[in-house]
């Protein structure tokens, strides 16, 4: 064998063996049957070739070949099973997309529905995207950014005004209070040393007053639960009917005073007719006249006569004429 040949094997050989190194750290059997079928996903952050496919976490194939589909825009993947695994035909049968890391790199989680049929070779699985935790992150925070985004100008202002209120170069700032504010303590220590006894008279004033408070506790309490008590009793008491009782009654005396002012029943009458008042009228006057005349002239009307004399009352009736009574 010439040299050459031996040269030509030996690079040969070390050509296979560094392909079939590269695959073998990839974790690829190239003599390995497949069965392929495949995924469509709207995006594919994070998946790559020969990425894993799982099933409950244990590794039933690799992703194979992808491209994007100019019409729909998304993307095809190719899902590269291996030879005894079999996909139920199943609208429950879904291929996932899911984070490994925090770095976002993907696998292809394969969940399998409830089916006596199997899937052939070369069809397409139901795709779900589910966000990483990155995404959820993020998904939370941006509107949290956008509120300070929107906070930050008012903040700033907020800030700047403060800046300015504490600036010995504003007239109208703590600086130029501090003068007055000085003054003002200084006259509030001046009435409280002029009222310091005022003060301390009050103060134990308001001492006794506590203690008696605290002495007189007991009564307090006892007040307070005479108070709950009649409280509970009237809230007991049949206030309801009592009530419509006062509210009936109020409605028969509107009726008996309807009933007088439109001069119904004998007190109506009394009320409304002026004719049997001025009988009544009538009447009390010759009641008062004839009693008048009784007081006056009592033998008309007394008249005892021991003896059967007439002549004894003429001459009291012409002494009472002549008197002129």
């Amino acid at each position: 064998m010439t040299n050459q040949a031996k040269v030509g094997i030996f690079t040969t050989a070390t050509i296979l063996i560094f392909i079939l190194g590269f695959y073998f750290l990839k974790g690829v059997n190239i003599f390995e049957t497949k069965n392929s079928y495949y995924a469509v996903f709207d995006r594919v952050d994070g998946l790559y070739k020969s990425n894993l496919i799982v099933i409950n976490g244990f590794q039933v194939g690799r992703v194979g070949d992808m491209k994007r589909d100019p019409i729909t825009g998304k993307i095809v993947v190719g899902l590269d099973l291996n030879k005894g695994i079999k996909v139920p035909d199943s609208d429950s049968t879904l291929a996932s997309l899911r984070s490994t890391d925090f770095l976002g790199t993907k696998e292809i989680s394969l969940t399998f529905g409830n089916s006596d049929k199997f899937l052939k070779e070369g069809d397409t699985i139901h795709t779900f995207f589910k966000k990483d935790l990155t995404e959820q992150i993020g998904a939370q925070i941006d509107p949290i950014m956008a509120g300070v985004n929107k906070m930050v100008p008012t903040l700033d202002s907020t800030v700047s005004s403060i800046n300015w209120l504490f600036d010995p170069r504003n007239p109208k700032g703590i600086y130029s209070t501090k003068g007055e504010v000085d003054k003002a303590l200084v006259k509030l220590n001046v009435i409280m040393d002029a009222n310091a006894t005022v003060l301390q008279a009050t103060l134990k004033n308001i001492e006794s007053i506590t203690k008696n408070i605290e002495k007189n506790n007991n009564t307090i309490n006892v007040i307070v639960k005479n108070a709950g008590s009649i409280s509970d009793s009237l809230q007991q008491a049949n206030l309801k009917q009592t009530i419509e009782n006062l509210n009936s009654s109020i409605g028969q005396l509107k009726g008996v005073l309807t009933d007088i002012n439109q001069g119904h029943g004998t007190l109506g009458k009394v009320v409304k007719d002026d004719a049997l008042y001025n009988k009544v009228d009538s009447t009390v006057a010759s009641l008062n006249a004839l009693l008048k005349d009784v007081k006056a002239r009592p033998y008309r009307y007394v008249n005892v006569n021991v003896f059967g004399s007439k002549k004894h009352d003429d001459r009291i009736e012409k002494k009472y004429n002549e008197s002129g009574k």
